[in-house]
């Protein structure tokens, strides 16, 4: 596991860091690193965060043709 900051919060506490699995045989649930309160499955967010991506590419390219 490893322990990053997201742009999210824990539901119960607040808090904004989460212990992500790494390796294939862990657990592949993000947690809270500060009450361990289940937040997600990492392939959801996995897939959340390519979603935001596509997005963001998709907005700054409609602002570059804007501008042209």
């Amino acid at each position: 596991m490893i322990r990053v900051t997201l742009d999210l919060t824990c539901s119960i506490c607040d808090h904004d860091q989460f212990h992500l699995p790494v390796r294939a045989d862990e657990r592949q649930q993000v947690r809270c690193a500060n009450c361990t309160a289940f937040k997600c499955y990492s392939a959801d967010l996995e897939k959340a965060m390519i979603a935001l991506s596509r997005d963001r590419k998709r907005r700054s390219g409609q602002g570059q043709a804007n501008a042209a």
